[in-house]
C-alpha cells in the first residue's frame, strides 16, 4: 500500500508566505494562531494506482483461473482420447486379426486331386484347429483334394462335403507297381482306385479297369459314341444310365466311374475279368 508522507515544515513555510502577502491574515498579538489546511495531490493518484493494481489483480486471477480451467480440460481430453484411441486400437487389432484369419483360410490355390493320408488325421469344419471336428480318416486312404488354404490346410471332400484337414498329412505320391498315368487322367484313376475296396477288390484291379477304359473312352468324361449314344469314361449305353449316381453324370467323371465300377460287379465280377473280356470280343 502507498502511503502519503507530510512535510509539516514545508506548510509552516507556506502558511508564513501567505501571512506575509496577505497583512489581513497576519496574526495579531495575543491573537490564535490559524492553521492553514493545504490538500495533496497524493491521496488522488494513489487512489489511481490502487485501482489500477486491483484491476490487474483481478484480471490476472481471471487469467489464472482460465488457464487453470484450460489445463483441466486438457487433461480430461487427453484422458478421453487415451481411453478412446485404446479402444479404436482393440477394435482395430480385432478387425484386423480377423481379416488375417479369414485370409489364411482362404483358398490359394484350386485343385482336383486324389492323394493319400500319410496318418490318422481328423477333419474340421475350417481350415483351422480352432473349428469343430468332423470325423477322422484312417491312414493310407484316398480321398479328393480341392484345394489348398493360404495357411497350408487342404480342402477334401467327404462324402459330397467339403472340409479341412492340417499341412503335412497328406501326399500325392502314387504307390509303386501301380500304372497311374499323369495329368488330369490320373487323377480320375486315382479315384477309381479309392473306390475298389468298397467292391472287395485290391489295388491290383486297377491295371485292368485303366487299360479297359483307355480304350473304351481314353478315360475322358466328355467322351461321346455318335454312332450308339454310349457317352463318358465307361462309355453306358445310353449315357442316361449314369443318371442314378448323379444328375451331372454328363460331365462329371466321378459318377460316372462309380456306374462304370457298379457295372462291371454285377456282370464281370472283377476289372481283370471285364479286361479279359474285352480282349476276347472287343466289348464289355
Amino acid at each position: 500500500m502507498i502511503t502519503a508522507f507530510f512535510d509539516f515544515r514545508e506548510v509552516s513555510a507556506i502558511e508564513n508566505e501567505l501571512e506575509i502577502a496577505n497583512p489581513k491574515h497576519a496574526k495579531a498579538e495575543g491573537s490564535r494562531p490559524r492553521h492553514l489546511r493545504v490538500r495533496s495531490k497524493k491521496p488522488a493518484i494513489l487512489r489511481v494506482i490502487i485501482a489500477v493494481e486491483l484491476v490487474s489483480v483481478i484480471l490476472a486471477c481471471g487469467y489464472l483461473y482460465r488457464v487453470w480451467c484450460h489445463n483441466i480440460e486438457m487433461r480430461v481430453f487427453r484422458e478421453l482420447c487415451s481411453v478412446t484411441l485404446s479402444d479404436t486400437t482393440v477394435n482395430v487389432n480385432a478387425q484386423a486379426g480377423q481379416v488375417i484369419k479369414t485370409y489364411m483360410e482362404g483358398i490359394s490355390e484350386e485343385l482336383f486331386e486324389y492323394v493319400w493320408t500319410t496318418e490318422k488325421v481328423e477333419y474340421r469344419t475350417g481350415a483351422d484347429m480352432s473349428y469343430s471336428s468332423a470325423g477322422t480318416i484312417d491312414e493310407d486312404k484316398m480321398i479328393r483334394r480341392t484345394g489348398v488354404t493360404h495357411n497350408g490346410w487342404s480342402r477334401i471332400v467327404v462324402d459330397d462335403e467339403e472340409y479341412y484337414i492340417p499341412a503335412g498329412t497328406l501326399s500325392s505320391d502314387i504307390p509303386e507297381g501301380l500304372p497311374i498315368e499323369g495329368g488330369i487322367k490320373g487323377e480320375y484313376q486315382k479315384y477309381a482306385l479309392s473306390l475298389l475296396p468298397d467292391f472287395g477288390w485290391d489295388a491290383s484291379e486297377i491295371e485292368p479297369l485303366i487299360y479297359l477304359w483307355n480304350r473304351e473312352s481314353g478315360w475322358n468324361p466328355n467322351s461321346h459314341n455318335k454312332r450308339s449314344g454310349a457317352h463318358g469314361i465307361p462309355q453306358a449305353l445310353p449315357g442316361s444310365k449314369m443318371a442314378s449316381e448323379g444328375s451331372d453324370y454328363l460331365t462329371n467323371p466321378e459318377p460316372q466311374i462309380r456306374w462304370g465300377l457298379k457295372y462291371i460287379a454285377g456282370r464281370y465280377g472283377s476289372p481283370s475279368a471285364a479286361w479279359a473280356h474285352f480282349q476276347s470280343s472287343g466289348w464289355y
